[in-house]
C-alpha cells in the first residue's frame, strides 16, 4: 500500500470520535441548560435555578418542578437502625404515602416526606447506555463487526454524553469543564510515556496484577457505598486512587498499542484499544469529579 497508518493513528480516530461525541454533548446540554435557565424554560423535562459557585461563577442545578394534581406521591427514607424494645436491627427502608390536599402535602413536609418526582426519561437513558456499553465490550472482543461495533459504540457515546451533562450540572458544571481538562492533559502525558516504550508497563504482570487488585476493590468499595455512607474525606482518598489507577491503566493501554505494532495493526485491533483506552478515560474523569464534588 502507499500509504499504511500505524496502530495508534487508527486507535486515535476511532477514540478521538467517540470521545468528540461524549464531550461535544455534554457542553451542547450544558449550554441548553443554560438557555433554559435564562428564559424560564425546560430542557429535557428538567427546569434549573442559579446560584454563585466559590469562584463566583454561575452554577446552575436541574430540578423537576413538584407535582400540581393530586394525589401527590411522597416518600421519606429510614435509614437502619436498632428497635430500642426487641434490640433487633431494623433493615433501612422508603415509606410512600399519598396527599389528596395542600394540608397534607404540608403536613408530610413538616414529617420529613419529599416528593417523589420520577424521571422516566433519565432511567431508561441510563438502560440503554449499560445495555449498549456491554454490547459494545462483547463485540470489541469478540471481533464479530467493526461496523456494528462502531454503531453501538456510538450509541452508548450519544447516551453517556447527555448522562454526563447532568452528572456535570448536579455537582457543578464549572468544576467538571475543569475535570475535563485534566483527563485531558492526563491523557496525551500517559499516551506520550507509554507510546515512547522507555519502559514496558504492558510487560510488567506486577504492575498489571496489583492494577487487577485494585479495580476489585474500587469496586467493591463502590458497592458498599451504596449501602453505608462514608465521611467526604475517605470519599476523596478513594477518588484520588481510583484516578490513579485508571491513570496507570492508560499507561498500560498506550504501551499496548506499542507492543501491537508490528503484528498486529488492523482496525479490529485499534477498535479493541480505543475501546478499552474509552472505558478508563470516562472511569478516570467520573474518579476526579467524585474527587471534586462537594457532596
Amino acid at each position: 500500500m502507499l500509504f499504511e497508518t500505524t496502530l495508534l493513528f487508527k486507535t486515535m480516530m476511532i477514540l478521538a470520535g467517540q470521545v468528540g461525541i461524549v464531550y461535544g454533548l455534554s457542553y451542547f446540554c450544558i449550554k441548553g441548560a443554560r438557555r433554559a435557565y435564562e428564559n424560564n424554560t425546560s430542557f429535557l423535562g428538567y427546569y434549573f435555578r442559579g446560584s454563585m459557585n466559590m469562584n463566583r461563577q454561575l452554577d446552575i442545578v436541574p430540578y423537576k418542578k413538584v407535582p400540581t394534581k393530586y394525589p401527590v406521591e411522597m416518600t421519606k427514607e429510614f435509614e437502619a437502625k436498632n428497635d430500642e424494645e426487641t434490640g433487633k436491627k431494623i433493615e433501612a427502608f422508603t415509606k410512600l404515602k399519598f396527599a389528596n390536599n395542600r394540608e397534607e402535602v404540608l403536613q408530610f413536609l413538616k414529617e420529613g416526606y419529599k416528593y417523589s418526582i420520577k424521571s422516566t426519561f433519565f432511567n431508561a437513558l441510563f438502560i440503554f447506555w449499560a445495555a449498549t456499553l456491554f454490547a459494545t465490550l462483547f463485540l470489541a472482543a469478540t471481533k464479530i463487526s467493526i461496523l456494528t461495533g462502531m454503531m453501538i459504540f456510538t450509541m452508548q457515546s450519544v447516551a453517556f454524553g447527555i448522562l454526563l451533562s447532568f452528572i456535570l450540572l448536579e455537582m457543578d458544571e464549572n468544576d467538571g469543564l475543569r475535570a475535563i481538562k485534566i483527563v485531558f492533559f492526563i491523557t496525551v502525558l500517559t499516551a506520550y510515556i507509554g507510546y515512547s516504550d522507555f519502559y514496558s508497563f504492558s510487560e510488567n504482570m506486577i504492575l498489571q496484577a496489583i492494577l487487577l487488585l485494585s479495580l476489585f476493590a474500587l469496586i467493591i468499595f463502590s458497592l458498599i457505598r451504596t449501602l453505608i455512607g462514608f465521611s467526604r474525606n475517605v470519599i476523596r482518598i478513594k477518588a484520588i486512587s481510583g484516578a490513579i489507577v485508571f491513570s496507570l491503566f492508560l499507561l498500560i493501554d498506550f504501551n499496548l498499542i506499542r507492543k501491537r505494532e508490528s503484528f498486529s495493526n488492523d482496525w479490529d485491533t485499534a477498535f479493541e484499544m480505543a475501546f478499552t483506552i474509552y472505558v478508563d478515560l470516562m472511569n478516570l474523569l467520573l474518579e476526579i469529579l467524585d474527587a471534586m464534588s462537594n457532596s
